[in-house]
């Protein structure tokens, strides 16, 4: 493995905690980077699990940032299909 792969890799080796971080520190593109953490998922070399937060299932009214009312806190009406709006681990595979 080689180029941005290896930088990334190396990144996330080092404990870099954040996918910006590692755009500042690597010089890499941002979409180069994105890019290369998909393909690491996707080999195997590194694990991708999505932390429970964001929007509830049964919609916003239930979510830690909505109002006392019950109306969402973020301005929308209701949770959006498809969006992924929580934050995602990445961790090494063991070899």
């Amino acid at each position: 493995m080689s180029g941005p792969l290896s930088a990334v890799l190396s990144e996330l080796e080092a404990g870099t905690p954040t996918l910006a971080e590692i755009v500042r520190r690597s010089g890499l593109e941002e979409s180069m980077v994105r890019a290369a953490v998909d393909h690491l998922v996707r080999s195997g070399r590194v694990q991708s699990r999505e932390l429970s937060m964001g929007c509830p299932a049964s919609g916003c009214g239930g979510c830690a940032s909505a109002s006392d009312d019950g109306a969402p806190g973020c301005g929308l009406p209701s949770p959006v299909p498809g969006r992924r709006a929580g934050l995602v681990t990445l961790t090494l595979a063991r070899r």
